[in-house]
């Protein structure tokens, strides 16, 4: 497991739980998720990548809502 934080969010990148072989991404403020990916995705790589573009939306609503 590999994780990216963009405080206080943390990116979290997983293998697939229901597709071997496969990776999903999940964003996390402390011990909720808040975000994660919809389907699971062919490389780890590829789910960083989603995942730091959705850690990069999420965070900028946090910072606008603030």
């Amino acid at each position: 497991m590999a994780a990216d934080s963009a405080a206080p969010l943390i990116l979290e990148v997983e293998p697939s739980a229901n597709d071997p072989g496969r990776f999903c991404w999940f964003i996390r403020d402390r011990d909720h998720v808040v975000r994660q990916s919809c389907y699971s995705l062919a490389s780890e790589v590829e789910a960083r990548t989603e995942g730091l573009a959705a850690l990069q939306e999420a965070a900028a609503l946090l910072r606008d809502s603030r």
